[in-house]
């Protein structure tokens, strides 16, 4: 067989490697509009750690949970997202008990759909309407 030959079947193979590697790139990366849901949905859980860590900081400051999203909002020096970034319905806040509030938003995605690692676990939610129970914790 000669080196052209040789050459030809390379030269073949590389391009059906290439064409395989282009059909899986672009099965695996989501569509610009769902990759915008999931940024969208990751401003949204970065916007209620901001507000759970707002009412930890009220209750460390007055030994109890605030009553509602508003006197939270209204504390000096707070600047808390209280609105979805998409123009969806406002978060939610609702005192459950004296230690225990539950945080909600609306989400475009579930986010079991992608990778979620470590803390973010915390933050797991389907696609709609979610609650997060959180915990005032211990005051140390």
């Amino acid at each position: 067989m000669s080196t052209v030959a040789w050459g030809r079947r390379i030269l073949w193979a590389a391009g059906i490697v290439t064409a395989l590697a282009m059909v899986a790139g672009v099965l695996v990366i989501d569509s610009p509009s769902q990759q915008r849901l999931k940024r969208l949905d990751n401003a949204r859980i970065a916007d209620l750690q901001a507000l759970d860590i707002a009412a930890r900081g009220y209750w460390r400051e007055h030994d109890m949970l605030p009553p509602d999203i508003r006197t939270l909002a209204t504390q000096p020096g707070m600047a808390l997202p209280l609105n979805d970034p998409a123009g969806g319905p406002a978060y939610n806040y609702r005192l459950l008990d004296p230690t225990h509030f539950q945080l909600c938003a609306r989400f475009s995605t579930d986010s079991s759909s992608g990778q979620r690692r470590g803390h973010l676990d915390a933050w797991a939610h389907p696609a709609g309407d979610h609650c997060f129970r959180r915990e005032a914790g211990d005051k140390d």
